[in-house]
């Protein structure tokens, strides 16, 4: 596996080579865990929501109904994000894994992902907060602040810190290398937006008919849980693979000293 030298720049091309080799290296685990992390969660949310939107349409003594259908949906919802932070903690372990040269084990990563969901979903929450406030008042403040927090989540789950100790960590590894994070987000985003497109194009039918309510519970329960599972994999291993890069071209540190993390 390519090395980076110390006090180099970041080598986007050599991240999203990774990326995709751990990708398809873990294939099979990466679609377990996302499929039962959050594609099936997002289908049943979808599901839920749905039900809710048609529910609002009935008379008075329907009522119950629609408080049954809007708890259930914020009750799942909540559930869901904390599926989803146990999916990103599952696909950390199974990078390293790959970044080690070994087989990562489902049972294992999944294992890891739900012990740190509660931290992952926290950092999450911090940095998402403090980002979106920081674009109310110019976007620049947030997409910095998105590159600075943007390796959050793998610091906490492979180096165990705590939420704010992750969020220092991940601003002292990105530091000085956020406008090469900043190129490198935005040629993942764009080749995610031209993904959603080609999706959209077989899934929804064109927009004189999107509205119409099979298109809406299509979308909601089929198209966002299949975007999940792609998305999901994908993003969560850059994010790891952009972890390492910063570790080795700033510390110099090898595969070998993320051996034993999860030991």
């Amino acid at each position: 596996m390519t090395t980076a030298a110390v006090g180099g720049g970041i080598d986007i091309g050599r991240v999203i080579t990774r990326t995709f080799n751990a990708v398809g290296d873990n294939l099979a685990n990466l679609l377990v865990i996302t499929l039962v992390l959050v594609a099936v969660p997002a289908a049943l949310v979808g599901w839920v929501q749905q039900t809710f939107l048609a529910n609002q349409g009935f008379a008075v003594s329907g009522a119950s109904a629609v408080i049954t259908d809007g708890v259930a949906s914020i009750v799942l919802s909540l559930l869901q994000f904390a599926l989803q932070a146990a999916a990103q903690g599952a696909i950390f372990y199974c990078v390293v894994s790959y970044l080690n040269g070994r087989k990562a084990v489902l049972g294992d990563a999944i294992s890891i992902g739900l012990a740190h969901w509660w931290r992952l979903w926290l950092v999450g929450v911090c940095t998402s907060f403090m980002t979106v406030l920081a674009a109310f008042a110019l976007l620049f403040p947030a997409i910095m602040l998105a590159c600075r927090w943007s390796v959050a989540l793998p610091v906490q789950v492979i180096e165990n810190k705590g939420v704010f100790e992750s969020m220092g960590r991940s601003a002292d590894l990105t530091k000085g290398r956020r406008w090469s994070i900043f190129g490198l987000m935005l040629i993942v985003l764009i080749l995610i937006w031209i993904l959603e497109f080609a999706l959209i194009a077989i899934f929804i039918r064109p927009a004189a008919g999107f509205v119409s309510g099979m298109n809406t519970t299509l979308f909601r329960v089929l198209f966002a849980p299949i975007i999940g599972l792609i998305t999901t994999p994908i993003f969560s291993s850059g994010y790891a693979s952009l972890y390492y890069e910063l570790r080795s071209t700033r510390e110099g540190v090898g595969v070998e000293a993320l051996a034993s993390v999860f030991d």
